[in-house]
């Protein structure tokens, strides 16, 4: 049967609409799922932090360069991870990302759990993050086609709960109970352990997400109507009898990779730059400074071990507080309002932390400048920049988006982590750090006020870009 071009397109427009504006029941269960791999990233980030003394033990001769490029080698994946994997997210689709990314990474945690020597390690490592980089930027774009147009940025917003929320569960669930088996956090078997578990979380992962249909957004766009319409039968339960019950191959595949930097384009740059650089911010301000929060409590004598660990506790509560509060306030004041009303209360706390390393302030006012640092790190421009970058992009090149985003975010952690274990050697030091972040985090504020854009209120891409 042969369908005309017209009755193509305005099938595709019908799958659009019927998606965009239909609140899915299932939308908590496929949302947790999807974005999986935050969870596996936080309790990666949590786990092996605790198992770093321990692998240095275990490989006590190996070089500088080796145990920094197998401490580094997570992060250097993802960010590659993050941009080709986002970009074949848009070319093979959503649910095969999903699978390739999780049966990666399983078999390479394992890998790096059984590892001989750092080098081996390392190189698990590194393919193991190319998978976490590649299936968060697939999380993110799939929950933003799976959802109607208002759920998409609420529950993208609350991405940062799911983190956090991970990281304490990794403390008190794995980390400790580790910690009590082995009696030790040098144990050679802790960091073995600990990459073991890892890699059965994501088989269990990739397990529940066998029951994932693909987008039927991308499906549509692609021109397979008749698929998509059956998943929107089964998942939404709705019967869309003027679409052509066809599956044509109705856009060109564009497996260049010069299609991986489509999104940088004149008539983007408003949004590109607003969004990476909210990404970007997230990855500075957390590797440079809330990474080595502990460290400067002990290192500058303003709280013993079992202090660091309690008030560890707390300002990541603050965390867990803002993930709650960012999703509520999302269709009240917007994401723009957001960004800026974060990056505001970052630079705020920033001056009020090198106040605080200046004179030698009391511990409790450090603690309560940390708390509103993280709570405007939650709401802020790294949120709504992951959330932006999603919406301002079509199914054609949302995955590749989500991609460079995450990918910012990573470099962003990569140059704090360089810039962190400054803050921990003399006062003054820190003290001139946090002044030149709070500097930037005015610049970013600023920025957003200049160009930012509420993604409440940006033409739907589907509709308007089709």
């Amino acid at each position: 049967m042969e369908v005309k071009r017209e009755e193509i397109e305005k099938g595709i427009r019908e799958v659009f609409r019927a998606v965009l504006s239909t609140k899915n029941i299932s939308s908590r269960y496929i949302v947790i799922i999807a974005m999986a791999s935050l969870w596996l990233d936080a309790y990666d980030f949590g786990a092996f932090s605790f198992g770093v003394n321990a692998f240095r033990n275990t490989f006590s001769s190996m070089s500088p360069i080796i145990y920094s490029f197998s401490i580094a080698s997570v992060q250097i994946g993802a960010i590659v991870g993050s941009v080709i994997g986002g970009w074949l997210t848009d070319k093979i689709g959503r649910r095969n990302m999903f699978t390739i990314n999780m049966i990666i990474f399983t078999i390479m945690a394992f890998g790096a759990g059984l590892s001989t020597d750092p080098l081996e390690f390392s190189i698990f490592r590194l393919i193991l993050g190319f998978a976490l980089g590649a299936d968060t930027a697939t999380g993110f774009t799939y929950i933003f086609e799976y959802l109607e147009a208002k759920q998409r940025l609420v529950w993208s917003n609350a991405w940062q709960l799911q983190w956090y929320t991970m990281y304490e569960v990794t403390i008190f669930g794995i980390v400790l109970p580790l910690w009590l088996i082995t009696n030790s956090l040098i144990d050679p078997l802790l960091w073995r352990l600990i990459m073991i578990i890892g890699g059965i979380f994501a088989f269990i992962i990739l397990i529940l997400r066998s029951r994932i249909p693909e987008s039927a957004l991308w499906l549509a766009y692609k021109g397979k109507l008749a698929t998509a319409k059956r998943i929107l039968k089964k998942t939404y339960g709705i019967e869309l009898q003027n679409v052509p019950d066809i599956d044509v191959e109705y856009r060109k595949k564009g497996v260049g990779l010069k299609s991986v930097f489509s999104i940088f384009r004149r008539e983007k740059w408003k949004e590109v730059i607003y969004s990476l650089n909210g990404v970007f911010s997230g990855g500075i301000d957390f590797w440079s400074f809330e990474f080595f929060v502990p460290f400067m409590l002990l290192a500058f004598k303003l709280a013993g071990a079992l202090a660091s660990i309690e008030i560890s506790a707390i300002y990541y509560g603050a965390g867990v507080i803002g993930s709650i509060v960012s999703p509520i306030l999302t269709p009240k004041v917007g994401t723009k309002s957001q960004y800026i009303v974060g990056g505001a209360i970052i630079a705020i706390s920033f001056l009020g932390l090198s106040l605080a390393f200046l004179l030698n302030l009391p511990t409790w006012l450090f603690v309560v400048f940390v708390c509103t640092f993280i709570f405007g790190h939650v709401i802020g421009p790294v949120a709504q920049g992951m959330t932006s970058i999603n919406a301002f992009f079509g199914p054609n090149e949302r995955g590749t988006a989500a991609g460079w985003g995450y990918a910012m975010g990573k470099v962003g952690a990569t140059i704090g982590a360089l810039i962190g274990p400054l803050f921990i050697s003399t006062p003054l030091t820190a003290v001139s750090l946090t002044i030149g972040l709070a500097i930037y985090f005015l610049a970013t504020t600023i920025l957003g006020v200049i160009i930012g854009i509420d993604a409440r209120k940006y033409s739907v891409p589907e509709l308007s870009e089709n």
